[in-house]
């Protein structure tokens, strides 16, 4: 496993009247090549969660291993662990403060002591991973740019690291449906060609369900439920209970198969349900 926590739980200021157990011994693994969703309502402890796997905190109790090692034992690196495990905020656009966008995507790489033609090339690679011309914009301001370019040149900045794992929390947050949908299909197709392994940390089910290929779904701080969206999606009362909405494409699918029709509820776009759907009437009208 590329990460793995055993009985992983954390505690706000222990001790205090304003003490918060925001995980309780989750234990959960995660393969290298991917692509996983982490959802649960505000305050479930998922943002808790994923700062734990480049440890930026600390568990209060049980372990968090990277390639099998424990992330806090003194044989690994944790420098070193956050360039393989690259996290995102959310609104990362906010961390931009170099007078170009060339300065900004190569400030990681140039800390690691790259320079030269090296680092030209980490800073080309994550610009035109995320669709954006090395050319037309390593010489412009970050402060200039439209705010998904700001968003998509703050996550260059992660892929010229060559991340194995990139984490991203909530990244699409305050971005229209366009710049959203751009930005998350440059991160599914990183995903499938260079077999980047995504943790995605959302509420958007819609998009969750269509690029994940398994979920965790977290609650008061456990983890209540993992697999694959079709089956995550398909206990849809225990996820209802978590105040999670279900996708509408597999509700309708769903509700659809209770009434007895032969309909697939895997099913997570809407050309494969139209498609589907129309199959379906298609049958019932012979």
């Amino acid at each position: 496993m590329l990460i793995e926590t055993r009985g992983l739980s954390h505690t706000y200021m222990p001790g205090t009247p304003f003490q918060v157990e925001a995980l309780k011994r989750v234990t959960m693994s995660i393969s290298a090549g991917e692509f996983v969703g982490i959802i649960g309502e505000t305050g479930s402890g998922k943002s808790t969660l994923v700062q734990h796997f480049n440890g930026l905190l600390k568990p209060t109790g049980g372990e968090v291993l990277f390639e099998g090692n424990n992330i806090w034992t003194g044989e690994m690196n944790l420098r070193g662990l956050r360039s393989r495990v690259a996290l995102l905020f959310q609104f990362p656009e906010h961390q931009l403060f170099e007078e170009t966008v060339f300065a900004d995507v190569s400030f990681g790489p140039r800390n690691l002591g790259l320079g030269g033609r090296e680092l030209d090339e980490r800073v080309r690679f994550g610009l035109e991973a995320m669709g954006l011309d090395f050319s037309a914009f390593k010489d412009r301001s970050p402060f200039q740019l439209s705010g998904g370019e700001k968003r998509r040149v703050a996550m260059a900045g992660i892929l010229a690291m060559r991340p194995q794992v990139v984490i991203l929390d909530e990244p699409t947050a305050g971005m229209d449906p366009r710049g959203r949908r751009q930005f998350m299909e440059q991160v599914s197709r990183l995903h499938r060609e260079e077999r980047l392994t995504v943790i995605l940390v959302t509420h958007n089910m819609e998009e969750v369900a269509r690029l994940a290929e398994r979920l965790f779904v977290f609650y008061h701080g456990e983890m209540l439920l993992q697999g694959r969206p079709a089956d995550v999606f398909g206990a849809d009362s225990l996820i209802k209970d978590t105040g999670l909405e279900i996708p509408p494409l597999s509700e309708l699918l769903q509700r659809l198969r209770r009434q007895g029709k032969g309909v697939r509820t895997d099913i997570f776009t809407v050309n494969e349900a139209a498609q589907e759907v129309l199959q379906l009437y298609r049958k019932e009208c012979v």
